[in-house]
């Protein structure tokens, strides 16, 4: 016999956590099946009148220190850049013996300059503070199941983001997986999640490179362009509203078939000028027009319906391109035509 249970409560979360359905059954998803779920922001202020306090970046100096003081880690409220620092931790911590020789050392630190884009000063730094074998055993008992999980699926995502397949790379993170308890299939499945993830990361960059034009890149590339300016379109003020997000996500979803794993690397994408500002006045009105004939292309190919505030959101972006409606009509009975004639 089951029954149903409202379950309210007030998080006081980083600018960057994003509550998905992943995370939602992943955090949630013990305690039984979650029917539906809703997520909006809360004014302290305005209920208790008294100001709102907001949750700030960890700057992590001792990471030995940062972990000892921690009731739990939780993955979800680790900032972009304190997510860098506890991977590093914990991959160090784990594989004590494999990175005891210089060798190894360096190229375990050059791993973290590179993969990982943390400065080689604060990298030295981090190692020595993690030196210490009794500090693993502590570690281990700060992270819940699914929060250990994320991270681990965190470290192949930066590892794979770059440059082939390295043994030693591969190799320090099932061995940390493995002392933190992950059973071979979770590891299997962090690794594959690891790879989505990459994979778009990989997008984000060939895109982003400026050395192919932007009409011209790959399918999947074009898709990744597609969905940053999108997300752009969807921010204010660096934050996605509740109702922008689920809009987002679900065009994401269905229409350039982006998961909800990878869409987090999307999310989480900053960039320090405006993508859409670039695309529209880096390309002739040809390249822009053709993109829009993409996005067309792929809204009709699926038998998924775009909702009101999902096509709101899509002209938006259209809009901002300098194309106007007439002419994204004119792009989207083009794009009509090329799929009767590929037969889609």
């Amino acid at each position: 016999m089951t029954k149903k249970v409202k379950l309210t409560a007030i998080l006081e979360v980083g600018d960057d956590v994003i509550f998905d359905e992943f995370m939602m059954k992943r955090t949630l998803g013990q305690l039984g099946e979650i029917a539906s779920f809703s997520v909006n922001d809360y004014d302290e202020e305005a209920e208790v009148g008294q100001p709102a306090t907001q949750s700030q970046e960890v700057e992590i100096t001792h990471i030995s220190e940062f972990i000892n003081a921690a009731n739990k880690i939780y993955f979800g409220t680790l900032s972009i850049e304190n997510r860098k620092d506890v991977a590093l931790a914990i991959l160090h911590m784990s594989n004590l013996d494999k990175l005891a020789n210089d060798q190894s050392k360096k190229k375990f630190m050059k791993m973290f300059n590179e993969k990982f884009e943390i400065d080689s000063v604060k990298v030295e730094k981090l190692f020595n503070d993690t030196s210490d074998p009794s500090l693993l055993e502590v570690t281990k008992s700060k992270f819940l199941e699914g929060d250990l999980t994320q991270i681990v699926i965190y470290m192949w995502e930066k590892i794979l983001s770059k440059g082939e397949e390295d043994d030693f790379e591969i190799g320090l993170v099932e061995t940390a997986a493995e002392k933190f308890s992950l059973e071979s299939q979770s590891i299997n499945d962090t690794k594959k999640l690891g790879l989505e993830r990459a994979k778009i990361f990989k997008g984000i960059n060939s895109a982003l490179s400026g050395k192919t034009a932007y009409n011209k890149l790959k399918a999947f590339e074009k898709g990744v362009l597609i969905s940053l300016m999108l997300a752009e379109c969807s921010t204010i003020s660096g934050k996605i509203s509740s109702e922008d997000l689920t809009h987002l996500k679900k065009i994401l979803s269905e229409q350039l078939k982006i998961s909800a794993n990878q869409a987090t690397v999307i999310l989480e994408t900053k960039i320090t000028e405006s993508l859409l500002k670039k695309v529209e006045q880096v390309e002739v009105y040809r390249e822009k027009y053709e993109l829009v004939e993409f996005l067309w292309e792929k809204v009709l190919s699926t038998e998924a319906v775009v909702d009101d505030g999902g096509m709101n959101l899509i002209r938006k972006m259209i809009r901002r391109l300098d194309i106007s409606d007439i002419e994204s009509e004119g792009a989207r009975k083009e794009a009509e035509e090329n799929l009767k004639e590929s037969g889609e």
